[in-house]
């Protein structure tokens, strides 16, 4: 992996192009945590620029990392298309490539037909959401990319735009190619003349054995019939895969039969001439010899036995086994089973989040809708006291009309009461203007509170809303990376149940193997043994004319006690190897059962992770209630400043009144004294 960012950082440099953020960004993240299974190179949804294509094609020609390659919904130009299919015609690793969502038309389709046609690596491309049918020029190039190829075994084609003359075109180069098994043209515009051609590509074409056709127009005659030729290439392909492993196992069978013949042969052909060297050496044999013979049978037959008893050993040990397995089974259905209530568990919860959300922000709607009428009532009370100083000001304006009056007749009863008069009048005007000034003032300053609690509240609210989008992205999110990584954990259990099951096949047909070796083998052992018997019954014959080479026999006794102990030797190498192939088969299991138990990790992890979310929304949750009792404490405090601000401005107005009255009483009393 750091040599693929190595050499892609280098040809940016020898190009003169600036690598891209995102490329490095994703690199960098694949080296920092490890991975399992196959690697993937995934840059989807990221624009790429076609300079950077061009140099990631050419990191992807010797690249050895990636077998699966992403660049889906990037909106790669025709120029980009071009530079990362020309790096993968020479590339001989990848072996899925996904170019979903990225409007190829034109020559970019003819650069994936040459990719195609080069390249004998890639088994299954899907190319969903392009424009591959738009041009017939370009398509047929594509098509015949395809009938060339030799290795590619699936191909996505939904809404390409693929008309009727694509579908024909497409059809013909199907003809060529023999290795495809699966076809997916659904949402295209392929008609009638379309669902003809594929019909009698079928004809010749025995190897598709999966093709989508919905949404494309075809009447339902051909519809069927092509369902009835799919289906018979399926049948078709089952019985070929049947038969060719069938011929495999055959085959090994019938080598391993000629190989041990032959040695059986050369074997039997040895101690026929060892005999015949024998018979003619030595023609006198003893009762001893009888005797020994006749132990070396009891001790093979002992052996055979022990053999026998070795066997039924090992297959009640692989009926555990089997118990062992489906007992595994059962555990991983249980777990997937508890996986789908935890995800439907979230689900419901995450539903509940949405709701609470829902009503926090309708609670909030109607306390701002409170407040702004608040805030209209506070306005009018604003109007009412500008309103009411005005009166005050127009009763003040006739005060000082009746002052002159006053003055006038105050002015012909004498001079002394006119300096205590402009004292009055300049004490009253300063009071007056103090009196205006605090007014305009308190009612500025409950402008001012009012303005800022409005855009203070607005502010929050917008924040509220911006948190309540990340939340729900957030969520979405989640929801998301929960399904990949189910789909991943479903994969990875049907990869290992078919593993499972073809190490079972495997062990079960290795042991009938076995099996039928041990039988032919204990049928030749008893043909050998009667031929024995045979022969110490000639031997008995002669025994009478043999007793004068009892030295040549002791000779032939020692021979064949060697014989016995070569045998012996062998099968005891038989018995250990048998030991040893169970000791595998343990191993094996052992191995089955670890991956189990990292399963089970994986699943204890993916909860684990599932319960942390949740601690994290609720948090934020109550941290967001806690905001808005905050706010709606701000909001009382608010209300309660306003009641004791009105309740100033109606004491200071009453003491204005008092005031006034108290000094338009005093002044006739005053002028009734000077009279």
């Amino acid at each position: 992996m750091e040599e693929f960012r190595y050499t892609y950082i280098r040809l940016c440099k020898d190009n003169h192009v600036e690598p891209q953020e995102c490329v490095l960004s994703y690199l960098k993240s694949f080296e920092s945590t490890p991975k399992r299974g196959k690697t993937v190179l995934n840059l989807s949804t990221n624009s790429l620029s076609p300079k950077t294509c061009h140099v990631l094609g050419k990191v992807i020609a010797t690249d050895r990392t990636f077998v699966e390659i992403k660049f889906a919904d990037c909106m790669l130009s025709e120029d980009a298309v071009k530079g990362l299919c020309h790096g993968l015609t020479t590339n001989s690793y990848c072996k899925m490539l996904d170019l979903k969502g990225n409007n190829i038309r034109g020559s970019g389709v003819e650069a994936v037909g040459k990719m195609l046609r080069h390249n004998h690596t890639i088994l299954s491309i899907c190319l969903e959401w392009n424009a591959f049918g738009l041009l017939d020029n370009s398509f047929a190039m594509f098509c015949d990319g395809v009938g060339s190829n030799d290795n590619l075994q699936a191909l996505d084609l939904r809404n390409n735009q693929i008309s009727h003359d694509g579908a024909v075109e497409l059809a013909a180069a199907l003809k060529r190619n023999n290795t495809l098994r699966a076809l997916d043209l659904r949402w295209n515009s392929i008609g009638l003349l379309g669902g003809r051609a594929i019909l009698e590509m079928l004809k010749t074409n025995k190897t598709l054995c999966r093709l989508e056709l919905a949404g494309n127009n075809i009447p339902g005659d051909i519809l069927k019939s092509i369902d009835l030729a799919i289906s018979q290439n399926e049948d078709r392909a089952l019985l070929k895969d049947d038969h060719k492993s069938k011929m495999t196992v055959m085959a090994k069978h019938v080598k391993q039969l000629e190989h041990e013949k032959k040695l059986e042969i050369s074997e039997l052909m040895d101690t026929i001439d060892k005999q015949e060297d024998l018979m003619r050496r030595s023609k006198r044999s003893t009762s001893t010899k009888v005797d020994q013979l006749q132990n070396a049978l009891e001790e093979r037959k002992a052996s055979f036995n022990s053999l026998a008893a070795k066997l039924a050993m090992t297959e009640s040990e692989l009926a555990l086994t089997e118990q062992k397995v489906n007992d595994g089974n059962m555990l991983v259905a249980k777990l997937k089973q508890e996986l789908t209530i935890k995800v439907s568990e979230h689900q419901e919860e995450i539903r509940r989040d949405h709701e609470e959300r829902a009503k926090l922000e309708a609670k909030l709607y109607k306390e701002l809708s409170e407040a702004h009428e608040k805030n209209i009532q506070l306005e009018t009370k604003s109007e009412d006291l500008d309103r009411r100083c005005r009166m005050q000001q127009e009763q003040i304006f006739e005060l000082k009309e009746q002052i002159t009056h006053l003055q006038a007749e105050m002015k012909l009863k004498g001079s002394h009461f006119d300096d205590r008069l402009q004292q009055e009048k300049t004490r009253h005007r300063d009071e007056i203007k103090e009196a205006e000034q605090l007014r305009h003032k308190e009612v500025g300053r409950v402008r001012q509170e009012c303005e800022e609690t409005e855009n203070t509240l607005r502010e929050r609210i917008q924040r509220l809303e911006m948190s309540r989008l990340e939340l729900e992205e957030e969520i979405s999110r989640l929801k998301n990376s929960t399904m990949v990584e189910k789909i991943q954990h479903e994969e990875q259990l049907s990869l290992a149940k078919q593993k499972i099951q073809a190490d079972e096949e495997n062990r079960y047909r290795q042991m009938e193997e076995k099996l039928r070796v041990s039988m032919a083998l204990k049928d030749e052992v008893q043909s050998r043994c009667n031929q024995q018997s045979s022969t110490i019954s000639e031997l008995q014959s002669r025994i009478s004319s043999l007793t004068l080479e009892l030295e040549n026999a002791k000779k032939r006794v020692e021979e064949s006690n060697e014989q016995l102990a070569e045998k012996n030797s062998i099968t005891l190498s038989e018995v250990g190897k048998v030991k040893i192939e169970l000791n595998q088969t343990v191993n094996k299991l052992e191995a089955e059962r670890k991956l189990q138990t990292e399963l089970r990790e994986k699943l204890g992890e993916v909860d684990r992770k599932m319960s942390e979310q949740l601690l994290r929304h609720r948090e934020i949750l109550e941290e967001k209630e806690n905001e808005i009792e905050s706010l709606k404490r701000r909001l009382k405090t608010r209300e309660a400043e306003v009641n004791s601000i009105r309740e100033e401005e109606m004491q200071r107005a009453q003491v204005l009144q008092m005031a006034v009255m108290n000094y338009v009483s005093k002044v006739p009393q005053s002028g009734d004294k000077l009279a």
